[in-house]
């Protein structure tokens, strides 16, 4: 009897001490499973960088393709300014060679009007009207106004009857007003409009001068050439554009 209570406690001693035993494999598959779980998460990860990483690498090439495209270009935009500016700088001269011819004709011209002859002939002058025009325009487009000026004055000086009359007319104006010499802008503006009437050129000269008198805060002259514009040239882009940024109205 004494024996067999001794052998009772060593028996539930060993069920206690086996229990977290029994409970081991258990913890050791979820354990195996959140390593599995890990290595895959880890796996992915790797996979997203390396996706990232080719992104950028293509990314990089293209970007470096993309600057030596815009070095090109840029070395071809500068060698084409180059040319432009040789062929303006060319123009120039040219247009002062052209007034310089323009010059040395005076004197003959001047000699042939006071002779009162009664048979007057045409003076024939040594200039191309032509090149003459595109040179003083080409002044305009360089900002030498100044230059444009004395062209187009010579030009319609020796050819004023030519179809270019009245756009070198309108070059002369547009010169003056682009330097906000208004006054002189004005004289030239309504020398078109009395003398070239039936051209293009009347709108925007019609439009020009409502805007110089805008400046000159002469709102009176200003709504009686935009509303001449308005009135005469509806459909024109200088009358919508009369209506719609200076409110005129027909």
């Amino acid at each position: 009897m004494k024996n067999k209570i001794l052998i009772f406690p060593f028996l539930l001693f060993l069920l206690l001490g086996c229990a977290p035993l029994m409970h081991m494999p258990d913890e050791l598959q979820e354990v195996k499973r959140s390593n599995k779980r890990l290595e895959r998460e880890n796996e992915e990860l790797k996979q997203s960088v390396s996706q990232v990483d080719s992104l950028l690498r293509i990314q990089i090439e293209e970007s470096r393709a993309l600057r030596a495209d815009l070095s090109s270009s840029m070395g071809w935009i500068d060698d084409r300014l180059r040319v432009v500016e040789s062929k303006l700088d060319d123009s120039g001269f040219k247009v002062s060679e052209l007034t310089r011819k323009v010059e040395l004709i005076k004197p003959q011209v001047l000699k042939e009007d006071t002779t009162g002859s009664s048979d007057s002939t045409q003076t024939t002058v040594n200039v191309d009207p032509q090149k003459l025009y595109d040179a003083s325009y080409l002044n305009v487009v360089k900002g030498n106004y100044e230059l444009a000026i004395l062209g187009f004055t010579d030009f319609l000086k020796y050819f004023g009857k030519t179809l270019l009359a009245p756009d070198a007319q309108y070059w002369i104006a547009e010169c003056y007003y682009a330097q906000k010499d208004y006054q002189k802008a004005v004289s030239e503006f309504e020398k078109l409009i009395q003398n070239y009437q039936k051209t293009d050129n009347f709108p925007p000269a019609l439009f020009k001068l409502g805007l110089i008198y805008l400046e000159l805060k002469d709102k009176v002259k200003a709504n009686k050439y935009l509303g001449q514009l308005v009135d005469n040239y509806p459909d024109s882009n200088e009358a919508k554009l009369a209506k719609d940024r200076l409110g005129v109205k027909p």
